[in-house]
């Protein structure tokens, strides 16, 4: 996991003494592994992408549908 470092010139003067020419960096307390528990079944994610993929193409047919009957139905001016 990267964390972030910050340049020595943005650092306030009373850190710049202490750290020398420097940047500030930080380094991990805790092993990310041991406070992130993600429990994903690939099967049940990849059917749930699948399902709103389908609901997408078929809110994409709808909207071109309405456009395309709006159309035939707007007057010639």
């Amino acid at each position: 996991m990267e964390l972030p470092k910050i340049k020595n010139e943005n650092l306030p003067q009373e850190l710049r003494e202490i750290l020398g020419d420097g940047d500030a960096e930080f380094d991990a307390i805790v092993d990310p592994t041991d406070i992130i528990d993600i429990n994903v079944d690939p099967d049940a994610y990849r059917e749930e992408r699948l399902n709103i993929a389908n609901m997408l193409l078929e809110s994409r047919k709808k909207s071109q549908e309405y456009l395309r009957q709006q159309r035939l139905n707007k007057p010639n001016i």
